[in-house]
């Protein structure tokens, strides 16, 4: 097909005779002035996409597709898409004749402005790949189970891995707490390969840590981390082991050392659980350097000469594992701790090894012991959280100390248990077939005879009686905190913490081991308290995921954001706004233009090209108007005035083409209805949006404009909805400024409210015209839906529910409308 390379092409589907309210010849004579068009009955049929791989073959223009949704055509021509069809699309479907009447005239003016809004303004392909060249190494920091296990897996694909612990063991809590549940085994193993036999073994005995691709950085942390996606520089800082790998672990040296270790529990050089590589190391806190050790060893096996040393390190991806640990004792004050007879869960399992001792020789060393949950959690003054494992951990414990002392009464004083996982309820059975007493109600705090001996009064709120305790020990089910290095470690990786701490995940749903920074990856209890099997399997779905991060081809997207440097005015409000740290403020070179008021030494903003997801956030919030996104300014007005033409008084819906736009769509296929001068605008994300769109609306005439966005707190770009309420909020107070009353509302919206879109519609519509006998009806419609559905009285009920009132009037809703 021979044509003029700058004139549109436009491919007009019929779709099969189903839009008998749009007139064809007259749409074609429309469009044919200014595009080449190219009319078919049916182009998804077998001689349709026939026709249609010839254009592609013979044309090298990139189509305008006049007919059904961006939806429903990508999954009809996804063949030709692999093919490299790409296909600028104008929902004439279900985004105009299906949802209108028969008003020929109306609803084919309406196509055929959606046909030249797409032809005169079309959107960016998707055809940029970021990060196409990654570094094939991977930075695990945290050597517990999860670390290690993550670390074993990655190295079994193929990729080169650094695994980082601070300390001078691997294995974490896990190698130090005994049985875990729901296994009742020990926590220290891991799967085994193809090279072992089993399907498990202990770290010490398990050759997948040995791999050659794994190295392994013992008491190492990181201090600094440059460079981006696919291709970091990890700064690292080693203190020595002092003992070497000669060490055959005769505890000579221990015998006459005279030091103790930063915890008290053992001497400054000392071992712990055996992960088969290290055995011995040295407490450089407490160590005086004495050199007896040196002089014990047999094998000289201890080297006092060696220093810290610092490197640096490439890698694709990093992730980071660090764990949680036990809550800091302050939080348990009040429950006694710090005094005799009163410890937590975590120091009951390192004294069961000496209690299953005791039992093996007939002693008891409690008669009587209490267990209180929530210790300091689930409380607003400490933890507001539940570490979710706590009850798990008493029900463990208390069942093992019933089966060494069948005569302890062991009593677990509770407000809820909760036993959510699979087969824990089985523990829950087995506490009380063993004999545990589970008494409801906690005690506000513990006090102490003169003996010294615990006193609990508790309020059973199952019998209604108040009880007074008095166990020999009393343990303490504490909530877990973020570990030590947490906070620091976030902001070395450039990620975000969740509101108790954690590191943030970008997605609890579906991106469950990806932080908010692309190339770093999360797994176990560095995002929250979790169950070792937990553990064990976010560890295997994280080296899935990393190994899908750097062999794929690179993350398709349309062309990032630009900064134009002749009106940049260096005030970081993009930098601070962006949600994929993609934007940096650098120091201005000379040679690059500057606005009149800024200075020599003024600042720039620069987006880098590989972080930026293109969401527009920047650009809407930029108040220089200095940021070119791919859907330009000059696009989204032009686009705009089009569409709001021909037609007295348009509704204007701004609108993301992710969830909302998935909402929107299908509601199109239900043929649900609304009112011919609806004009939607899509956007790559509500955020971008800003106030002067808005207000460009309502200077095009306006009736009334809604925004529609992903489900509350679930936009694809993290901040897009709550950077589109700023902006309404800014357009509402500029148009009350201006004196006009607008209504103007914010919409969160996901495929599950297909079936209300439309009512949802229709009813601000009718709000905004001031019809209030259609608003009354659509409202009672609602009120029957909600009976029917059985929603009387529940949240979506409310008014208030069906959209966020941003704007100069009251707002109103539809109760069915959630």
């Amino acid at each position: 097909m021979s044509a003029a390379a700058d004139r549109p092409l436009v491919l007009l589907c019929e779709c099969a005779g189903t839009m008998d309210n749009i007139d064809f010849d007259a749409l074609e004579a429309r469009l044919s002035p200014a595009a080449d068009v190219v009319r078919g009955t049916h182009w998804c049929s077998r001689q349709g996409q026939a026709g249609l791989l010839e254009i592609m073959e013979s044309d090298a223009r990139r189509p305008v597709f006049a007919g059904c949704s961006r939806d429903f055509s990508d999954r009809r021509f996804h063949k030709l898409h692999a093919r490299g069809l790409r296909l600028e699309t104008a929902d004439i479907r279900e985004g105009c004749s299906w949802v209108h009447g028969g008003d020929t005239a109306t609803v084919t003016d309406k196509a055929a402005r959606i046909v030249e809004a797409s032809t005169a303004w079309p959107g960016a392909p998707a055809d940029t790949l970021a990060r196409e060249n990654k570094v094939d190494t991977v930075l695990v920091i945290g050597g517990g189970v999860s670390g290690t296990q993550a670390a074993a897996e990655l190295t079994q694909m193929g990729h080169q891995v650094e695994l980082i612990e601070r300390r001078p063991f691997l294995g974490g809590r896990a190698a130090r707490i005994g049985t875990v549940f729901p296994t009742n085994d020990c926590g220290q193993c891991l799967p085994t390969t193809d090279a072992q036999a089993g399907t498990r073994k202990c770290f010490h005995r398990n050759v997948a840590i040995d791999d050659p691709n794994l190295h392994v950085w013992r008491r190492t942390t990181v201090e600094s981390v440059a460079g981006g996606p696919g291709d970091f520089e990890i700064t690292l800082k080693r203190l020595p082991n002092i003992v070497t790998s000669d060490c055959i672990n005769c505890s000579s040296c221990e015998t006459v050392c005279s030091e103790t270790a930063s915890d008290g529990s053992q001497k400054a050089i000392f071992a712990e659980f055996y992960d088969g590589r290290v055995v011995r190391t040295v407490d450089l806190d407490t160590c005086t350097f004495c050199g007896e050790c040196v002089k014990e060893c047999p094998v000289d096996a201890i080297d006092f000469t060696q220093s810290p040393e610092r490197t640096t390190v490439r890698a694709g991806a990093v992730l980071t594992a660090v764990g949680c640990e036990p809550a800091p004792a302050p939080l348990l004050s009040h429950l006694g701790y710090g005094k005799d007879n009163v410890v937590t869960q975590t120091e009951l399992a390192e004294m069961m090894d000496d209690w299953t001792a005791q039992a093996s020789i007939g002693r008891q060393p409690a008669d009587e012991v209490v267990m209180i949950q929530c210790a300091g959690s689930r409380d607003r003054r400490r933890l507001p959280y539940c570490s979710r494992i706590c009850c798990m951990i008493a029900l463990k414990h208390s069942i093992r100390l019933k089966q060494l002392f069948p005569s302890m009464k062991v009593t677990i004083c509770y407000l809820e248990l909760r036993t959510a996982g699979v087969g824990y309820e089985n523990w829950y059975l087995a506490a009380r077939r063993a004999g545990v007493e589970f008494l409801r109600g906690t005690p506000p705090h513990v006090q102490f005879d003169e003996s010294g001996r615990p006193v609990l009064e508790v309020e059973d709120m199952t019998a209604s009686l108040k009880r007074t305790l008095r166990p020999d020990l009393v343990v303490l089910s504490h909530g877990m905190v973020p570990a030590q290095e947490t906070g620091r470690m976030a902001d070395v990786l450039g990620v975000e913490l969740d509101e108790d701490g954690f590191i943030e995940i970008l997605d609890r749903k579906n991106r469950a081991t990806e932080t908010t920074r692309e190339g770093v990856f999360v797994c176990g209890s560095a995002a929250g308290p979790k169950a070792l099997v937990e553990c064990n399997t976010e560890a295997s779905a994280v080296a899935a995921e990393i190994h899908n991060f750097l062999s794929s081809a690179g993350r398709r997207m349309t062309p990032a954001s630009t900064v134009r440097a002749e009106a940049c005015v260096g005030c970081d409000v993009c930098s601070t706004m962006c949600p994929f740290n993609a934007i940096t403020l650098v120091e201005r070179p000379a040679d690059v233009p500057r606005p009149a008021e800024v200075k020599d030494d003024g600042k720039l903003a620069v987006i880098d090209p590989e972080a930026c997801h293109a969401c527009g956030i920047c650009a809407a919030n930029c108040p220089e108007m200095a940021i070119d996104h791919n859907l330009s300014d000059e696009a989204l007005y032009g686009r705009l005035r089009l569409l709001a033409g021909g037609v007295e008084k348009p509704v204007v819906g701004f609108f993301c083409k992710e969830c909302a736009g998935a909402a929107i769509s299908l509601s199109g296929l239900r043929h649900d209805a609304y009112p011919a001068n609806v004009r939607l605008i899509e956007l790559p994300c509500l955020g971008r949006v800003s106030a002067l769109h808005i207000v460009e609306a309502a200077r095009l005439g306006a009736a009334g404009v809604f925004l529609a966005g992903c489900a509350e707190g679930r936009c694809q770009f993290r901040t897009g909805d709550a950077s589109a309420a700023e902006q309404a909020k800014l357009a509402g107070e500029l148009l009350a400024e201006a004196g006009l009353s607008v209504p103007l509302e914010l919409w969160n919206l996901c495929a599950v409210d297909r079936e209300s879109v439309g009512r949802r519609i229709r009813l601000f519509c009718a709000q905004a015209e001031g019809d209030e006998a259609a608003a009354a009806m659509l409202l009672s419609e609602g009120d029957l839906m909600d009976t029917k559905a059985g929603n009387g009285t529940g949240a979506e009920a409310d008014p208030e529910a069906a959209g966020r009132f941003v704007g100069t009037r009251p707002q109103g809703g539809c109760r069915g409308c959630q």
